[in-house]
């Protein structure tokens, strides 16, 4: 279908035949010229050096002015008020955005609709999937409302073009999922593809917990070895009761639990080569003393999101099974979640044990068609 696009969106285009924004005057910036990003402090930027009055003025960045002393504690809150993923995005978005705006000649800042609107148009025809620039335009909107400048992300004309996108570049969810007689053939095989015994029983452990507890692979592991893991699966919040011959394991913080509400899990004996309680207590009876995360290998670093990856990958490919790029980290997620469904749980009780705060957990079950 084609569009009668309105002239003060796209405006005319220039000699290069692109369009340009007549609504603000054009940053021209050169190649060899930083490209600047809204931070997350930059209002802290513009507050001044010092104030010995609060006055009760309109809402803006440039009307907070806290005192000299608890600018720190501003920007320590305004920092700790979004999690780190969420920061990573955000500094994504926006240097897409900026990139976009200088290759373009528009002003990028406060955006325009026009700018907005470019970006969007840019980042489709650059291939980019609806749900990246849909995260893009979030970073754009938390900012403008940062900065108390109009918000043009919202408007009509943009959601438009995000929905457009979302129809035509539809990708199935092509992760397959990892099921009981997979997770078995996963971990007979680790003692042949790890470094030592130790190792497999790592994984050993890692993969079965993975299953059984419905875990996200950030909540098992950390980005880097060296990098925060505050937020990972600490040995002290895994309880083994013999008694009950179960796991009692305290997530304090997820995906859907940014506050650190927690929930604690119970995880039974189901016996055979997988059982989870089998697993991780003789996996814990061989790891390193001390805190820190609940899996870390014998020089006690911890186990990585990549080194999870990686050994999945490697048994997967070892196993020789079909399509076998289609097996993720999070397939014993998803693997988890359809085992349920396919044994008659209802509804609720796979929303409640994948911890889900959503319909979301309907495209994790993956049904077989006979």
């Amino acid at each position: 279908m084609d569009w009668d696009w309105p002239q003060q969106i796209l405006g005319p285009t220039s000699s290069a035949g692109q369009p340009f924004d007549q609504s603000m005057p054009a940053t021209s910036i050169s190649s060899d010229t930083p490209v600047p990003v809204p931070s997350i402090h930059m209002i802290v930027g513009q507050i001044p050096a010092s104030s010995s009055t609060c006055q009760a003025t309109p809402l803006s960045s440039t009307s907070i002015i806290p005192q000299y002393h608890l600018q720190s504690e501003f920007a320590k809150l305004l920092d700790a008020s979004v999690s780190a993923n969420t920061h990573k995005s955000h500094r994504a978005g926006m240097a897409a955005y900026y990139k976009v705006c200088k290759l373009l000649d528009c002003a990028p800042w406060p955006p325009s609709l026009n700018s907005v609107v470019q970006f969007v148009l840019h980042s489709s025809s650059s291939g980019l999937a609806y749900s990246t620039v849909r995260s893009y335009l979030s970073a754009i909107s938390f900012h403008c409302k940062l900065q108390s400048v109009p918000d043009p992300t919202p408007e009509f004309l943009v959601t438009k073009l995000l929905q457009g996108m979302k129809r035509l570049k539809h990708k199935a969810d092509t992760r397959l999922p990892i099921t009981k007689t997979i997770l078995h053939s996963i971990i007979q095989i680790l003692p042949i593809i790890c470094t030592n015994a130790f190792e497999a029983t790592l994984f050993s452990a890692a993969f079965s917990l993975a299953f059984h507890g419905f875990l996200r692979v950030g909540e098992l592991t950390v980005n880097t070895r060296k990098g925060h893991h505050q937020n990972t699966i600490q040995i002290h919040n895994l309880s083994i009761n013999q008694d009950t011959q179960s796991l009692l394991l305290s997530i304090r913080f997820s995906k859907t639990d940014q506050f650190g509400k927690g929930t604690v899990l119970q995880i039974d004996r189901q016996g055979g080569v997988a059982c989870p309680y089998q697993l991780v207590k003789k996996y814990v009876s061989i790891r390193p003393e001390g805190s820190g995360p609940l899996f870390r290998h014998f020089d006690l670093s911890p186990l990585t999101r990549y080194q999870f990856t990686g050994v999945l990958c490697k048994a997967v490919k070892h196993l020789d099974l079909p399509a076998r790029s289609g097996y993720k980290s999070h397939s014993f997620r998803i693997g988890a979640s359809t085992d349920l469904a396919l044994k008659g749980f209802s509804s609720d009780d796979i929303q409640r044990s994948g911890r889900w705060k959503s319909a979301s957990y309907k495209s994790y079950i993956r049904i077989p068609k006979f």
